[in-house]
C-alpha cells in the first residue's frame, strides 16, 4: 500500500532511510530540513501487510528520489509519477531496472558513488588561501567560474537565480573556494547535510588553473572540516576516471553505482 507521509511518520521513515544513510543522504537531508508540510516537497512510501517500509519516493521541487532497501517497486508508483511529474530523478542503479520503462523521455547518466569516513592528510606548502563562501557577491564570482566549465554551464545559465539558490541553500552545506586576482578559480562544496553526513558537489577548477592541485586541496580541507570537526562522513558521485583516482587517493571508498535521469528538453 502506498500513501503520502506526514509529520507523524518522521521518525519511522528516518529510521528506515538511515539503514543505508549514504545512499539516502538526499531524502534524509530534505526530510530533516523541510519536513512534510512544505508545498514544494512530498514524501510517499509503500508498506507491506505488517506496516513495514518497502520503499520511499520523495519529490522536492522538480526533483525526485526513489529508494528501496530490498529492491522492491510497486507499479502503483507509476500513477504518482504521472500525477506528480518531475524533471529529474535519481537513485541506486539496480532499482531503476524496474522503473526505466516510465522514463523514456529522460536522458540517463550512470555515476560511481563513493564515501569517505577517514581523513588521509597530504599536508603540503599550498600557496593559496582557502575561503568559505558566505555572501551574494562571492556567489556571483562562483557563477562566472561555472560558466567556464562545460559540465556546469548548461545548468547555471541565469545569474540571479543562481545567486538566490546559493544563498537559500547556504545552511544545507558549505562552499570552499580559492581566489586569484579577484576571481574564483576553484571550488568544492557540500550540500544535503544531515546529522551524520553530507554530499560533495561543485568541484570545479578554472581551465587556466588546472594541474595545480587546487581541487585536491579544497577537497582535503572539506574532508578535514567534516570528518574531524563535524564528525560526519562525505559522499560524492563521479563519472570521470581521472577524478576518481583523486577521490580514491583522498580516502573515498566505492559504495555502488548511481543512476541520474534528466528530462529531455
Amino acid at each position: 500500500m502506498i500513501r503520502r507521509l506526514t509529520e507523524l511518520d518522521r521518525q519511522s521513515v528516518l529510521d528506515y532511510l538511515y539503514q543505508e544513510q549514504a545512499f539516502n543522504i538526499f531524502p534524509i537531508g530534505d526530510i530533516e530540513t523541510f519536513g512534510f508540510d512544505k508545498d514544494f516537497q512530498r514524501v510517499y512510501a509503500d508498506f507491506d501487510s505488517l506496516g513495514n517500509y518497502k520503499s520511499i519516493f520523495l519529490r522536492y521541487r522538480n526533483n525526485a528520489i526513489y529508494y528501496s532497501k530490498t529492491n522492491d517497486f510497486n507499479p502503483d508508483y507509476f500513477k504518482i509519477f504521472k500525477d506528480d511529474p518531475f524533471d529529474f530523478i535519481s537513485g541506486k542503479a539496480e532499482l531503476f531496472e524496474m522503473i526505466e520503462s516510465a522514463l523514456k523521455d529522460f536522458k540517463k547518466d550512470v555515476m560511481y558513488f563513493v564515501e569517505a569516513d577517514t581523513l588521509r592528510s597530504n599536508k603540503n606548502n599550498f600557496p593559496y588561501e582557502i575561503k568559505q563562501l558566505k555572501t551574494a557577491k562571492e556567489a556571483e564570482k562562483l557563477f562566472y567560474l561555472f560558466q567556464k566549465i562545460k559540465e556546469f554551464a548548461p545548468y547555471h545559465s541565469d545569474l540571479d537565480n543562481f545567486i538566490e539558490a546559493k544563498m537559500n541553500s547556504i545552511n544545507m552545506g558549505m562552499t570552499l573556494y580559492i581566489e586569484d586576482s579577484g576571481k574564483i578559480i576553484a571550488s568544492a562544496g557540500s550540500t544535503a547535510e544531515t546529522t551524520k553526513s553530507a554530499m560533495v558537489v561543485a568541484v570545479a577548477t578554472d581551465p587556466n588553473y588546472r594541474k595545480l592541485g587546487l581541487a585536491s586541496n579544497l577537497l582535503e580541507e572539506l574532508l578535514r572540516i567534516y570528518l574531524t570537526q563535524k564528525k560526519k562522513t562525505l559522499c560524492l558521485f563521479y563519472d570521470n576516471p581521472e577524478a576518481g583516482s583523486i577521490y580514491k587517493r583522498l580516502g573515498f571508498k566505492y559504495l555502488g553505482m548511481w543512476n541520474i535521469y534528466r528530462k529531455r528538453k
